[in-house]
This record gives structure tokens, sequence and C-alpha cells, in this order.
């Protein structure tokens, strides 16, 4: 009984962190965390991804805040809460969300946490990344995303985080170089860790491979064929995302 409250409770937690952050998205202010100092206490009222929701929720209230809103995340990052840590991360992502800025403070801020040590950290900076430069075609972005792909301390979680972040960045865009990366982790890990390709983060690649493609028709048929060439389930899967990411938006009725 009182394991059932505790997770309503943190359930509940979870989704007043959301609500808060998007009604009060680029507002600058909220009674639940900036207001009257409450940041700190209401992040240890989650546990785990609920703080690093919690920490990120910052990013959505000072949206677009660079110059202010990048000085109250920072603050988080002296936790000693890896997780209220890596949500400071991704906050600092989503502040920088579609803004230009010559100084970059997203690259300069995020760079050093991409391949680091701590996995959770991968993630909230790599997912920061993802939204930060959503559109933009940045190389300095693909530099420093590819070697996660490539690296064997990755887990399925950063890889997949990683993935859709190079997918958000290079979206509709066929850029060969994202396509193979990630086409390469998929094939290695059919032929040496098939069980990884359950995981449900796995997803998280062939959705990055669907957003390269986004609205790019035929132009994605050499990746669907790689993917049809893998054994198992989830190659079903991957293609029909794939596939329904290329034509999206397209009215193309002889795909209908």
């Amino acid at each position: 009984r009182s394991s059932t409250t505790n997770v309503d409770s943190a359930r509940a937690n979870l989704a007043a962190t959301f609500v808060n952050a998007f009604v009060n998205a680029g507002f600058g202010m909220d009674k639940m965390i900036l207001g009257a100092g409450q940041g700190s206490k209401w992040m240890y009222k989650n546990k785990d991804h609920g703080m690093m929701s919690a920490a990120a929720s910052l990013g959505m209230i000072l949206l677009w805040d660079v110059d202010g809103g990048l000085s109250q995340i920072d603050a988080y990052m002296l936790s000693e809460k890896d997780y209220i840590k890596a949500g400071a991360l991704l906050g600092i992502g989503i502040v920088n969300s579609g803004v230009h800025n010559d100084c970059d403070p997203a690259l300069a801020l995020l760079q050093d946490y991409a391949m680091h040590s701590t996995s959770i950290f991968r993630v909230g900076a790599n997912m920061g990344l993802g939204l930060a430069y959503a559109g933009s075609n940045n190389d300095s972005v693909k530099e420093i995303l590819m070697p996660v792909l490539e690296d064997s301390k990755s887990n399925m979680e950063v890889l997949g985080v990683t993935a859709v972040a190079l997918g958000q960045t290079f979206v509709g865009s066929c850029d060969g170089d994202v396509a193979e990366a990630i086409t390469q982790v998929i094939m290695t890990k059919a032929i040496e860790k098939p069980k990884d390709l359950t995981d449900s983060h796995a997803r998280n690649l062939a959705l990055a491979l669907g957003l390269l493609f986004l609205g790019k028709q035929q132009k994605a048929e050499p990746t669907i064929m790689a993917l049809k060439s893998i054994d198992g389930p989830f190659s079903k899967v991957a293609c029909m995302l794939v596939d329904t990411c290329a034509y999206a938006g397209t009215g193309n009725v002889l795909k209908v």
C-alpha cells in the first residue's frame, strides 16, 4: 500500500512539473520552482528522472531568455544529485532552443558533457544540444555527437537520445554521415547484441533516421533497404517508422 502511494505521489509531482512548465513557458517566473526560492525544495519531492524533469523545466519557464536564464539554471549545475545536474544541462538546451547567438552558449556549456563518464549527464547534454540546434544543420554539433554513437560505453538510452539529437539537428537534410552512423549502430547491435534492440530506447534510433528523411520520400529508400536486411522484429518497426516520416505531409496518394 505504501509503495503504491509513493508511486502515485511521484507521478503526481511529475505531472505537476510538466503542467507548471507549459503553463509558464517563456514567462520567466512561476510559483512552484523560481517563485519564493522553492526550486530546490520541489526538486527533492521527485526522484531520479522526476528530479531531472523538474530541473529541466526551468529551461521552459525561462525559454529564450539566454542572458538571464542561464545564470539561474547554472546554480543547479552545482548540485550533488546527478539527476538534477543532468536536468540543468537539458534546461540549458531548452533555453537556447531556436536562439541564434554568436557566442553559442549552449555548445560551449554542453559539449564537455557529451562524452562524460556519467551516462545521465550524456543524456541531459546531448538532448539539450538536439533541442538547442534543431534544424540548424550545425556541423559542430555533428562533431560532438557522432563519437558518442561509436563509444562502447554508451548505453541504449544514451545512444537513443544522441541519435534523436542528431536527427533533430539535421532534420529533413538526408545527411549521409549521420544516417550511416545511426544505421551502423543498429546493424552492429543486431549482430553482436540483438537483445539491445528490444530495449525501449532502441526505437529512438529508428526515429532519428525518420527525422533525417522527414518529407524526403524516395531519398529514404537506401536506408530502408539496409534496415530490411536486419533479422528480428526491430527491422519492421524501423522500416515502418522511417517510411512514415519520409512521406509525412507529402500528400503522396500512391503511398497511401
